[in-house]
């Protein structure tokens, strides 16, 4: 009997990937504002009572897909600041792996792109000011460490870390659009000597 349950859950669960997989693809080619419930169930190959019983509707279920792929995100970024690379290597690679995530997730991409035919507004603009605490707060995480080794000198961790972010994203934002008007890897390298510059602990000199 718990066997039987247990693989009722797995197939849920797949039954669940399958359908957000599906929403992806026809959120991404239309858009969320003109995908119905009824096309997101015939691109997953199931019924539309199958997508109702696993979300409430298509802003939930949008909602979710948007979740699901920060999840991931989350954890690629968390596993860096387990690295033992110093703070001011942690955090370029953050912004690159920012760079990369957007690049290849059009959902996410569209999601702070605010471009309103391409994303559901309300749950668009939830979800990014969630996201943005997140990645505020992993950048915190790194610059308290970098003050804790003695590698930066003492400063506000959470207000530095938002500058920080608030900058990047828009690089960020602009580069996967196709807008930049520098070369991502030359700006991104302006902007690490710049704060290096002005958070790096100063070394004594000798007289």
């Amino acid at each position: 009997m718990a066997g039987r349950a247990l693989k009722s859950a797995q197939t849920d669960g797949d039954l669940r990937r399958t359908i957000l997989e599906a929403a992806r693809r026809r959120f991404v080619r239309f858009g969320p504002r003109k995908t119905t419930m009824d096309e997101i169930a015939r691109e997953a190959g199931c019924s539309r009572a199958t997508v109702y019983a696993h979300f409430r509707d298509k802003e939930d279920l949008y909602a979710s897909l948007l979740q699901a792929d920060a999840v991931v995100f989350i954890g690629e970024a968390e596993a860096i600041l387990g690295s033992k690379d110093g703070a001011r290597t942690k955090i370029r690679r953050i912004v690159e792996i920012t760079r990369a995530t957007y690049a290849r997730n059009r959902v996410l991409g569209l999601a702070v792109s605010r471009n309103d035919e391409m994303t559901l507004d309300g749950v668009a603009h939830a979800f990014t000011r969630e996201q943005e605490w997140r990645v505020i707060d992993l950048l915190k995480r790194v610059l308290e460490e970098g003050v804790a080794e003695g590698t930066l000198r003492k400063i506000d961790p959470e207000r530095i870390a938002y500058l920080m972010f608030h900058l990047g994203s828009v690089l960020v934002e602009r580069e996967t659009a196709g807008v930049g008007d520098y070369p991502f890897d030359e700006i991104v390298d302006l902007m690490d000597d710049l704060f290096a510059r002005g958070i790096r602990k100063p070394t004594s000199r000798r007289k």
